[in-house]
């Protein structure tokens, strides 16, 4: 509980609830995607009735799902890793650490981002729809969210990596 309290006093306020709220939305969109397969579900094999656009929604659902909260694990330091080392050095090097690995982590999806930018405009150009005949359109809007959510997991995780102690007074541990 400690712990949460200080990751809690070194996030910004607005973060925070912008954190927050994108988790928040996240688990609406799991529950609609829940419900959602369950109506595909009984269309398809009860009533025989199917639509690509139908799985297509289920697709939108499960991606929104993923990426919403990416930003608020990079910052509350929520991810899942395991930890042998840091517990042998103090809380200088576990910051090091913890800077050297947003740093790392910043250049990959940074690279990440601008390499999915061309792809993203061009399908900006061709208002491409779902690869699926039927499918929904506005598929250039999901690139789009790739793209923006790794410039911003990178731009968020280079700010995090300026700070002396990027997750407060108790590192990564």
């Amino acid at each position: 509980m400690a712990e949460t309290d200080s990751q809690e006093k070194v996030r910004p306020p607005l973060l925070s609830r912008m954190t927050g709220l994108f988790d928040w939305i996240a688990g609406l969109m799991v529950i609609g995607l829940m419900v959602w397969q369950l109506v595909v579900v009984l269309l398809r094999y009860v009533f025989s009735l199917g639509a690509p656009w139908a799985s297509d929604l289920l697709t939108y659902f499960f991606f929104f799902v993923v990426i919403l909260p990416l930003v608020g694990v990079v910052v509350g330091n929520a991810s899942v890793r395991v930890d042998v080392a840091s517990r042998a050095f103090g809380p200088a090097m576990v910051a090091l650490v913890d800077r050297l690995a947003l740093l790392l982590f910043a250049f990959a999806i940074g690279w990440a981002a601008w390499s999915s930018l061309p792809s993203t405009l061009n399908s900006w150009q061709l208002l491409e729809r779902s690869p699926n005949v039927g499918g929904l359109p506005g598929y250039f809007i999901l690139k789009s969210f790739v793209t923006g959510t790794f410039t911003a997991l990178s731009v968020t995780a280079f700010v995090m990596a300026l700070k002396s102690r990027p997750y407060g007074e108790g590192g990564g541990v």
